[in-house]
């Protein structure tokens, strides 16, 4: 059995999460957020779990964050983020480090179970990216408040052609409009 890292506030999904695989007798050390935003040394095997709901953190620096911290997460067993549901599917999208599951505050406690119960090697639980290299380079320029034109020069592209990939990023990440994508944004970097 794996041993699990939580990296969690002390909030009511990190207790929920840390009381769950207790009393389910997982082997469970929990840190502090601020332990790995000061730099504290991640584990370098094992299961670790980020709870990326943070009163004082917003998704998006931790986001940013982990993926800095890209070369030392990459020898986990799995790497399972909690994040908001609205959320989600842009987090998987940006998040940079293969091994990694993404769960959100309404998942199940029983497949927090399942997720780290399983095997290390069951691919069942990561899902595949569902954009492009090239539309998730437009996704982090659009994030850096980049517009069409800006994006198309940084990419040395025509501003038609970066339209058209933030229209495919709309449609296969389920937002309706690029207002429903801005607002996503926006709720990325909030607390």
């Amino acid at each position: 059995m794996d041993r699990i890292f939580l990296y969690t506030d002390d909030n009511l999904i990190g207790q929920s999460i840390h009381r769950y695989l207790v009393d389910n007798n997982k082997n469970i050390t929990i840190f502090r957020y601020q332990d790995i935003t000061r730099g504290a040394i991640a584990p370098l095997s094992g299961i670790v779990i980020f709870n990326a709901i943070h009163k004082d953190f917003s998704a998006a620096d931790t986001m940013l964050l982990l993926n800095d911290m890209r070369w030392r997460l990459l020898h986990c067993a799995r790497l399972i983020m909690v994040v908001r549901d609205d959320i989600a599917s842009l987090f998987r999208e940006l998040i940079n480090i293969d091994n990694t599951m993404i769960l959100t505050e309404k998942t199940p406690l029983r497949d927090f179970y399942r997720a780290v119960s399983a095997p290390a090697d069951d691919g069942d639980f990561s899902l595949p990216k569902k954009l492009s290299a090239r539309e998730r380079q437009v996704l982090e320029l659009t994030l850096t408040c980049h517009n069409n034109k800006k994006i198309a020069t940084l990419l040395n592209i025509d501003h038609k052609t970066v339209h058209s990939h933030r229209i495919h990023i709309m449609q296969k990440l389920g937002m309706h409009n690029s207002r429903a994508m801005h607002n996503k944004i926006v709720d990325m970097y909030q607390c």
